[in-house]
Order: structure tokens, then sequence, then C-alpha cells
């Protein structure tokens, strides 16, 4: 049987140039590692993230000793990481901390069990009837946090699911080249363009041309959240209160094939979210500031019929554990799930893998550009081509 017996933690650069943390994990014949990502538009409920230096120094003092010469299975490692830290936030430790630990020993014990990561990860999740493919939600037009001088929406997609993922990723890179073409700009946090544009509808328009195609749907990451104060939303050149704003997606959706709209209100908005939904007529509604990966905000947006889709990010709530449990508690209550990056990423490819592995509805990587998200995009290529 496979032990623990050494454990590694140190600073490295995310996507941004920030700094953020790798965490290696040795057993006695195998290492895994698994390096942090980190987001900029955060939720005021997602796990808390402490400084790189102090999150490294909990590894090495609070949680290595409780875990060294344990067996390499990670839900039981999880399982001493919240008896560590038994805050709601993991203030204590850090959700950094604790996330690096989950999903480097779970890589391990891929590794131990000689499978491919997302095979070993199957078996965690409640199956669905029909393995199905991918959407892939393509962030080409940069706005919000995310892009300085954009618009206040923050992720414009294109939403692509051919029948194949090799064809969707060479389709979404084709379009993303052409949009470019159209564009001479600088590009945001995740890849995608960032046009000086009038209004939030504009870069629609661009994208409805170019996508031409009618299995390419367009999809909003909105991010309400980044752009209200004081009961009000603040666009690039007008102020909308609620009912505005909710005509306002309204009007979108009748006039653009829009597919996906995250985060249309603010964070703490669960009536808002439901009242929108029981009006728009095809487009899904994913909560991603509103639900934080959490079982328990995921309980309150099931009881309020608030969204469609639960967007899944392991780092808003801390171990991998706690990630599957949200996902198979949405999966129960007929919420299909979106596996997403952070605006900060590092060419970590976990998340390709679990978005297989849990037969998710959509993956959200960003754009088809730069390293750390063509990697995730590549890993998706691999795993379908057979060479795990």
């Amino acid at each position: 049987m496979e032990k623990i017996k050494n454990i590694a933690a140190y600073k490295i650069l995310d996507s941004r140039g920030e700094e953020t943390i790798k965490v290696k994990i040795f057993s006695q014949n195998f290492f895994a590692e698994f390096s942090l990502p980190q987001g900029k538009s955060k939720g005021k409920y997602e796990a808390c993230y402490l400084a790189p230096e102090k999150a490294i120094e909990n590894i090495k003092k609070i949680i290595f000793p409780k875990i060294k010469n344990k067996e390499v299975n990670f839900q039981k490692i999880d399982q001493i990481l919240l008896s560590l830290d038994k805050t709601p936030n993991k203030r204590k430790i850090g959700g950094n901390a604790t996330l690096g630990v989950s999903i480097a020993c779970a890589k391990l014990q891929a590794k131990v069990e000689k499978k491919p990561l997302f095979l070993f990860l199957e078996r965690f999740f409640k199956k669905k009837k029909k393995k199905k493919s991918l959407f892939l939600l393509m962030n080409v037009i940069n706005g919000g946090l995310h892009a300085k001088g954009g618009v206040a929406f923050q992720e414009y997609h294109l939403i692509l699911k051919e029948k194949s993922l090799k064809e969707s990723v060479f389709l979404g890179a084709k379009l993303y080249r052409k949009i470019g073409e159209k564009l001479e700009t600088n590009i945001g946090d995740e890849g995608g363009y960032v046009p000086q544009m009038q209004d939030e509808k504009e870069p629609l328009f661009l994208l409805q041309k170019i996508k031409k195609r009618k299995n390419v749907s367009l999809g909003l990451d909105v991010a309400a959240s980044s752009f209200f104060k004081n009961g009000k939303y603040f666009l690039k050149n007008k102020t909308l209160n609620f009912d505005e704003l909710l005509n306002f997606y309204l009007a979108i959706e009748r006039e653009f094939d829009l597919l996906y709209l995250e985060d249309p209100f603010e964070e703490s908005g669960f009536e808002k979210f439901s009242l929108l939904r029981k009006k728009l007529k095809k487009t899904l509604i994913c909560g991603d500031d509103l639900t934080v990966t959490n079982k328990e905000r995921l309980k309150e947006a099931i009881k309020k019929s608030a969204i469609d889709l639960l967007l899944v990010k392991p780092n808003q709530i801390g171990t991998l554990s706690e990630t599957i449990e949200a996902i198979n508690f949405a999966r129960e209550n007929n919420i299909d799930v979106v596996v997403s990056h952070r605006s900060g990423e590092t060419e970590d490819t976990f998340i390709a893998d679990l978005a297989v592995a849990c037969n998710a509805w959509g993956a959200k990587f960003g754009a088809p550009a730069r390293g750390e998200r063509t990697a995730k995009y590549n890993r998706l290529i691999e795993i379908e081509n057979g060479y795990f």
C-alpha cells in the first residue's frame, strides 16, 4: 500500500505573473503535483485564499504532520483537511493550501492505481444515462475585471459542439482568429480580445456575424456583482436598475442566438435569478458567484429555481471531495454543470480531466490561445484520441 512520505509546496507564477503555489506529494514509488489557479473576479462566498507564503507554511507545518504515512486516498485526506479547518470558508488554513493537497493527492492516487486521471475520477460521479460531448464555451471577447477599458460584461463566448471535441477546438480557434482579423486590440486575462466598443451589445453583433453556423451559439458571463453598487448596475454608458437590466437580457435573447447566461445579477440575488429564468425562452442561466461550487449555496438556488447550470471551480470550495459532492448534488436535482478555469491560470490540466470524468454539460477554459488555456484544450484532444 502506497503511503504519503513527503510533500513540497513552493511559489510559482500564474498567467498574470502573480504569485501562486504548486504542491507536490510523494509516496514510496510515485509523485504527483497540482498548480493552483486564482481568480480576480471572486465571489464573496468563496473559500479564502491566503498569501502564498502563509499557505505554504500551513501545508508544511499543519497539514503534512497530519497526513504523513497516511494511505494515498484523497477522500480520506480531504476528511483530515476538513477536520483541521472547520471554518466555512477555509480561512484558518486557506483554500489554496487545502485544494493543493487535495488534488495533488487525487492525482497521486490515480498514478498508484495506474489509471488515466479522468478514468480514475469517473467512478466518483453519479452516472448519467448517456455519455455526451462537451459544449466548449470559448471566451473570445473579454470585459469587466478581466479587461481594463472594456465593456462591463466580463466574458463573451462562442459555444461550440461539433461531432468531436477536436473539431470544436479547431473550429473555435479558427473563429477566434477571424475575430482578431476584425479587431486591432489587446487581449484580456483569459486570452479574449478587448475591443473599445460603445456598449455591452456591440460585441454580440460582431460574434453573431462571425459565427454564421447554426451549431455555434453565443454565451455571456456577465459577472454582475463586479458592477453592482447601491442597488444599481453600472454598465459602460448607462446605469440600470433591476427591472431595466432584466429587460435588457430579454432583449438580448430575442435579438441574438444566446444559449448561456452566467451571473446576470449580483451574488445574493437568488430571487432575481429566478424571475429572469422564468421569463427566458431558450437561454440557460448558470450560477457562479451565486453558488461558488458550494452545496449549501446550491441548495438555496435549487429551492428558488434560480439556475439551470452550476459553474464548477474547485478552488471556490477548497477540496476535491466537496467539489464532487456539489456536482453530484446538482445532478440529483436536474442541474447540469460547467467546469471552469480561473482568470489567473496555470498550465495544469486537471480541470480538463474533471470535465470529461463528470460528463459535464460544458467546459470554460478561456480563449483558444495562450499556453495556460490551450494546455486544457489540448488535453481534451489527447483524451479523445486515446493518448492517455
